[in-house]
């Protein structure tokens, strides 16, 4: 959560890769398909309501998973709506400073 809000603060995602989300997000949904697989084939739901943390933690984490992505890939990404923001000219002065090494 604190990852979330501080991206929110900033309007960015740069500088952590997103892939450790994604990898996250595939695990997730791999842990619920599990529960749902096991009971499945044992004729029992009692296995995905017997194990509530297990299905809460999936869950979670396939949220804050997709909170990430939408902030990576929609918001502020290239892509997003405020990359207009990020890539504007710097100005003269700016320039300059850059520039001028004694």
């Amino acid at each position: 959560m604190p990852q979330a809000w501080h991206n929110y603060k900033i309007k960015s995602t740069d500088g952590w890769s997103i892939w450790q989300v994604l990898l996250d997000l595939f695990g997730g949904i791999l842990s619920i398909a599990q529960l749902f697989l096991d009971s499945a084939r044992q004729a029992d739901w009692s296995g995905i309501t017997g194990n509530p943390i297990k299905f809460a933690l999936g869950n979670v984490s396939i949220f804050f998973d997709v909170i990430f992505i939408i902030q990576h890939y929609r918001l502020y990404g290239e892509h997003g709506q405020d990359a207009s923001i990020k890539q504007t000219e710097p100005d003269e002065e700016e320039e300059e400073t850059l520039l001028s090494i004694p």
